[in-house]
C-alpha cells in the first residue's frame, strides 16, 4: 500500500502542500497552546494542551527524520521505523516516542470530539477516542518490535543509530 500511496504523495507539488499544511497545523497549534497559558482550566483543555504539543514536537522530529533520511538515499519504509526497536538502547526512546505519537492522537481527538458533541456524549467520545488510540499504540510498537512477526531490518537502517550508542 505504502508503494502505491507513495505513487501520490511524493510527487513534488503533493509533497509541498502537505509540507505546507503540516507547518501551518503545528504553527496554529503551537499558537494556541502558546496563547491558553494561564488560562487553561480543566482536565481536559490540558490534555488537549498537552497531546497537542507532544504532537507538534513528535511531528516536528519524525519529520526532520524522514527528510533527512530520504536525503541521504535511506528508503524510508516500515524498516526505517522500526529500526530503533531493533538497537539498544534506542528501543528505550522510540518505544515511548511512538507509543505517546498516537496516544497523543487519540487523546487530542478525542478532546475535540468533547468540546463538539452535545453533554451526554461528550465524556463517552473522549474515554473511547483515548481508548483506541492506547490500544493502537500497543499494537504499533509491538509491530515496530517485531511482536506479531519477525521484521528484517537491513544493516543500512541500524548503523546509523548503533554509531550514535557508540557500537557503530
Amino acid at each position: 500500500m505504502l508503494e502505491a500511496l507513495r505513487l501520490v504523495y511524493r510527487q513534488p507539488l503533493v509533497e509541498g502542500v502537505l509540507l505546507g499544511c503540516l507547518l501551518f497545523q503545528m504553527g496554529s497549534g503551537l499558537t494556541l497552546l502558546w496563547r491558553g497559558r494561564g488560562r487553561r482550566r480543566g482536565g481536559v483543555a490540558w490534555m488537549q494542551a498537552i497531546s497537542g504539543g507532544y504532537l507538534a514536537l513528535f511531528l516536528l522530529i519524525h519529520v526532520t527524520a524522514v527528510l533527512a533520511g530520504r536525503f541521504q538515499g535511506v528508503d524510508t519504509n516500515l524498516q526505517f521505523a522500526a529500526a530503533g526497536m531493533h538497537t539498544p538502547p534506542w528501543q528505550w526512546f522510540f518505544g515511548p516516542y511512538y507509543f505517546f505519537a498516537v496516544f497523543a492522537l487519540g487523546t487530542h481527538v478525542g478532546c475535540a470530539l468533547y468540546w463538539n458533541l452535545p453533554e451526554p456524549l461528550r465524556a463517552r467520545a473522549l474515554v473511547g477516542a483515548m481508548l483506541a488510540g492506547w490500544m493502537l499504540a500497543v499494537c504499533l510498537v509491538v509491530l515496530l518490535a517485531g511482536g506479531f512477526h519477525a521484521l528484517e531490518i537491513p544493516a543500512r537502517y541500524l548503523a546509523p543509530l548503533a554509531g550514535l550508542a557508540g557500537r557503530g
